[in-house]
Order: C-alpha cells, then sequence, then structure tokens
C-alpha cells in the first residue's frame, strides 16, 4: 500500500505533481542560479582586492562595520517600491544590474601608492640602509631612533661562501661578530643618520644597541654581499605623502555601501519573485533554491581558477578576472526576466494602511523577533567559529572545508525540505532550528579536535537550509495583502544584517569576558531557552492568529474585508444584546 504524504496524497502523485517539467519556472531556475554564481564569483574575493588597492586592515574592518546599514536598509525600500508600483521584475533587474555595475566600478578607483621599502646592504666596506625611494620625510628621520627588523636575508654573490654568514658589531673587534641563521630575525636599535645621494636615501646607524650593548658600527667580513629586507621602518606622517591619502578609501566606501545596497535588495527581490511565481503556477521552494545553492557553490570555483590563470604576478594576485566573470553571468540571465509570467497583489492607495498591519500585527512581531534570535546564532557562528577552529590547531584548508561539507549535505535535501516542512509544520522547524543551534554551540565547546566539528556542521541543512525555506514561505502568510516583497525584504534584513551584527557583538562581548568555549556554552543555553518560549507562544498564542491568516490567504481581498465587516456587525449586535438584558 502506498505510503501518504502530510496532505493525504501519496508519494507518487506528489512526486509527479512537484518534479515534472513546469516551463512557467525553467526560466526563475536559470536566473537564480546564474546571478547567485555571478555574485558568488566576486564576493569571497573582495577583501583581498582591498588590499590590492592599499587599503589598510583598520579601514577594511570600519568598511565592514557600515556594510550592514546598506544590508538593512536595500531589501525594505526596494520591497515597498516592488509592492506599491506591482513591478517586481522591473525592480529585480534594476538592482541586479545596478549591484554587478558597481562592485565592477571598484576595479577602476585608483590604488594608494605603497610605502617605499627599506633594505638592508652590508659589505666588508660597511652597509646602508637604502629605500626604495624617497619620501617627504627622509630629513625629518635624522639623528632619530629607530627600532628595525631585519629579515629574509641573502647572500649577493657568483659563489656559494664557504663560511657562515656573519655579521659584525665594532667593525674593529672581531670578538663581537654575529653568526648569521639565514631564517633569524636580527632586531636591531639605534639612532639614524640620514643621506641624500642623486635621486638616492638612504641611512647609517650610531649608537647601535644589540643585546643590551652599544656598537659605533657594523660591517659583513664575507667577501658577499649581504642583503636583508628591513621590516618596522616608520611610516611617512606628513600631510602631503601620497600614502596618507584618503582618496581610495572613501571612493571605496561610498561605491561600496551603494552597491551592497542593491546587492542585498537584489538576493530579496529573487526571493520575493520566485513566491509570486509558485503561488501562482505552484511548485517547490526548495527546488528552486537548490539553484541558489548550485551557483554559489559554481562562481567561486570558477573564479578562483580565472584568477590564477590571469594573474601575471602571484606575488599581487589580479581579481578583476572573477568581477568580470560575474558581470557576465549577470547579463546572461536577464533576457529570461521577460519570461516569467506572474501577476502579484498591488498595495495601492491602502499601502500605508496595509504597512500599519504589517508593524503592528503581534504575529508578525514575533516572527521578525524570532528571526533575529536565529540570525544571532547564524552571525555568531559565521564570526567566529573559524577564530574556535584555529584556536583548536585547525589547518587553513580545514576552515573552507567545513563550508563545502554544509553545502554538499545541504543540496540534495533542499529536494524535499518542502515536504517536511509541510508535515512537521513551520513553528516546529522553527523550535528544530533553535534547539539544534543548541546541540551546534554545546558541540563546538566540548571539542578539542577541530576536525570533530564537522559532525556539527552537517546540522547546518537544520538550521540554515530549513529554517530559511520554512520562514520564506510564512512571508505569503504573514504578509498584508499587497507587501509580499515588503515582508520578504523585511524578513532578509533582520536576520542575515540585524541579526548578524547582534549575534558578532553579543559573541566579541562573550569571548573577551569569558574565553570562546564559554561563549559557545552561553548563546547553546540562549538557543534553548529561545527555542522553548517559542514553541510556548506559538502553543498558547499565535496557533490561532495564524490559522486565521492562512484562511485569509485564501479568500479574495473583498471577501476578506466582507468576512471583517459582519464580525463587526455581529459584535455590535451582541453588545446591543448584552446591554438590553441588563437594562431589563
Amino acid at each position: 500500500m502506498e505510503k501518504k504524504t502530510a496532505g493525504g496524497e501519496g508519494w507518487r502523485v506528489w512526486m509527479k505533481r512537484n518534479m515534472s517539467y513546469q516551463p512557467e519556472l525553467m526560466p526563475i531556475k536559470i536566473i537564480l542560479f546564474f546571478f547567485f554564481a555571478g555574485q558568488a564569483a566576486y564576493l569571497p574575493f573582495l577583501t583581498l582586492h582591498m588590499q590590492t588597492l592599499g587599503i589598510t586592515f583598520k579601514e577594511i574592518a570600519t568598511i565592514y562595520s557600515f556594510l550592514p546599514i546598506s544590508s538593512l536598509l536595500g531589501p525594505p525600500t526596494s520591497g515597498l517600491m516592488a509592492d506599491t508600483f506591482g513591478t517586481y521584475k522591473l525592480v529585480m533587474v534594476a538592482n541586479m544590474i545596478l549591484s554587478v555595475l558597481l562592485h565592477v566600478a571598484l576595479l577602476y578607483i585608483p590604488s594608494r601608492p605603497l610605502a617605499p621599502s627599506l633594505t638592508f646592504t652590508c659589505d666588508p666596506e660597511g652597509y646602508h640602509l637604502i629605500w626604495q625611494s624617497c619620501d617627504l620625510c627622509h630629513e625629518h628621520r635624522n639623528h632619530t631612533q629607530v627600532q628595525l627588523t631585519l629579515e629574509n636575508c641573502k647572500y649577493q654573490c657568483e659563489t656559494p661562501p664557504e663560511e657562515d654568514p656573519r655579521i659584525c658589531l665594532g667593525v674593529d673587534d672581531q670578538s663581537h661578530c654575529i653568526a648569521l641563521n639565514l631564517t633569524d630575525q636580527i632586531l636591531t636599535n639605534g639612532t639614524v643618520v640620514s643621506w641624500l645621494e642623486e635621486d638616492t636615501c638612504s641611512h647609517t646607524w650610531y649608537d647601535l644597541m644589540y643585546e643590551d650593548k652599544v656598537f659605533q658600527g657594523l660591517a659583513c667580513p664575507s667577501q658577499c654581499s649581504l642583503e636583508c629586507q628591513v621590516n618596522g621602518a616608520p611610516p611617512c606622517n606628513h600631510p602631503d605623502d601620497p600614502t596618507n591619502s584618503y582618496k581610495t578609501f572613501w571612493l571605496y566606501f561610498g561605491i561600496r555601501m551603494v552597491g551592497t545596497f542593491f546587492m542585498s535588495s537584489a538576493f530579496t527581490m529573487c526571493d520575493a519573485t520566485t513566491l509570486a511565481l509558485l503561488k501562482q503556477h505552484g511548485g517547490q521552494l526548495g527546488i528552486q533554491r537548490l539553484y541558489t545553492l548550485l551557483g554559489f557553490s559554481v562562481g567561486p570555483l570558477l573564479a578562483g581558477f580565472l584568477v590564477d590563470k590571469f594573474s601575471t604576478n602571484s606575488a599581487v594576485p589580479d581579481y578583476s578576472s572573477s568581477l568580470y566573470l560575474g558581470l557576465v553571468f549577470v547579463l546572461l540571465q536577464l533576457p529570461l526576466v521577460s519570461r516569467l509570467h506572474f501577476t502579484v497583489d498591488m498595495a495601492g492607495d491602502n499601502v500605508m494602511r496595509h504597512l500599519a498591519k504589517l508593524m503592528t500585527r503581534m504575529e508578525i512581531n514575533v516572527f521578525l523577533v524570532m528571526i533575529l534570535l536565529q540570525g544571532s546564532n547564524w552571525g555568531f557562528i559565521e564570526s567566529f567559529l573559524f577564530v574556535y577552529l584555529k584556536e583548536l590547531g585547525a589547518p587553513t584548508y580545514l576552515l573552507g572545508l567545513t563550508l563545502t561539507v554544509g553545502n554538499i549535505v545541504g543540496a540534495p535535501l533542499m529536494i524535499i525540505l518542502d515536504r517536511v516542512v509541510d508535515k512537521l509544520s513551520r513553528p516546529v522547524v522553527f523550535t528544530i532550528s533553535f534547539l539544534t543551534y543548541s546541540v551546534r554551540h554545546f558541540g563546538y565547546s566540548f571539542i578539542n579536535d577541530p576536525w570533530l566539528a564537522f559532525p556539527f556542521e552537517i546540522l547546518e541543512v537544520f538550521t540554515s537550509q530549513l529554517m530559511w525555506l520554512a520562514a520564506l514561505s510564512y512571508c505569503p502568510i504573514l504578509a498584508p495583502r499587497g507587501l509580499l516583497a515588503t515582508m520578504t525584504g523585511l524578513a532578509g534584513s533582520v536576520h542575515y544584517s540585524l541579526g548578524r551584527g547582534a549575534g558578532s557583538l553579543l559573541g566579541g562581548v562573550l569571548i573577551s569576558t569569558y574565553g570562546t568555549t564559554s561563549a559557545f556554552r552561553i548563546f547553546g543555553y540562549m538557543s534553548l531557552s529561545c527555542g522553548i518560549l517559542y514553541y510556548i507562544a506559538h502553543h498558547f498564542y499565535l496557533k490561532d492568529k495564524l490559522a486565521a491568516r492562512e484562511e485569509e490567504e485564501e479568500l479574495p481581498e473583498e471577501q476578506v474585508e466582507e468576512k471583517k465587516s459582519m464580525l463587526e456587525k455581529s459584535s455590535t449586535l451582541g453588545s446591543t444584546y448584552e446591554m438590553a438584558a441588563i437594562t431589563h
């Protein structure tokens, strides 16, 4: 006898209905694959590209601290515009084009000039500290005390020397010669004298200190010259020095903020458009999102290959190919947008009234708080799991492998996740997600080998793919009529921007106060508590409200308003009878 699904139909019937070819949904599958592949092609390389522009780590941290503002504002703004005018396809295309063009524009930002490097050269006749090029601070360094580190030392000679490399301090006193291991670092401290000969800027030391002793000279007795890289040279803080220009930073900051605004909006409009198509034509949300996962997997792989192939200088990779690949992917799918056929409810003149409903309905507020808490768990793990695994001695390749494992496990399950959501119900899925987060947090905190993190990474299918699928499919039910894109955008912003920021902030405070292990355990207790509280709130308060929302979703707006009017009249009439009974 054939088993029945939650809806009462056989699995064979369900597979035939949902896995068969649906021409109306093919364009959105291709669009999702190419767009997400395009975004994933360059997103992993943007931090590395910033470094090639000369943007400092402090400036990079500043940029990333402001980007969540764009991610938070973009989706609701675009969603409201799409709902107000009913222009889902136009808003989606505009966001896609502006997103990729603005990110490609990052390639045309002029890089900040690098500070000139300092090299130490030494032979039997003496030594010099030689700058790669002169800067505006050379004379200001004269007779100043500096601490330098000599490293990566190499002999410059035709035949290999028979003796070990040596540096002699004091010149005339050979007893102070230091046998130098080329892999060692030598820390020196002394006062420098600045020299300028033609276009060459250099220094020599006096009162050179080494191991608490003062020396007046330095030489290398070998017949071969010794050359070392020098680190620790004081930077030039002259206001007119080009290395101190903020032009590169501000150009990058402005373009990236606007680009992130449209990119996050494009992600949300893809979700809203997919939901609108499925509402009209049927189909499974998980199957459509499978193509986003495939795009996220293919994009970085191809981009990495192209970056390696077209980088002529291995020391300074050229990341432009990853951005151009993203542009090509996005342009390839744009013609298919015209093949999307669906209609949506427009907010029209009632947009403010519907917005008021969105902000005041208790079930919507509870839903947003719930995904905010889910997002804070996700943000904490995304921000600090790698840090924790590094503390356990994880190699770098293992960190990337944890992401790959989660995608590999999640991809085939996307086909049946809709059925899982229908069978369990969305509130149960959200509760399971909280409890699974708790298991992950506690599990990470008790492992002592980074490889043991993989069983808990596999659980991401419950906390990420399954949870977000349930959240997205909730949006058409919770959204006031005509505000599907707005609701979807708000949900995405709360989870992926506000939630991630809250989790990262709280996690950073907990780690600095109690340590990484204790922070994971505290998040484990919080997740467990949130799961229990959410289930109680749903069971005793929200269940009936959500059932009413699902019933309204099936009715035309005129019937919904008529039903409400009848309920109000019935309530008024009932009150009149009660007053009459009391009077008599």
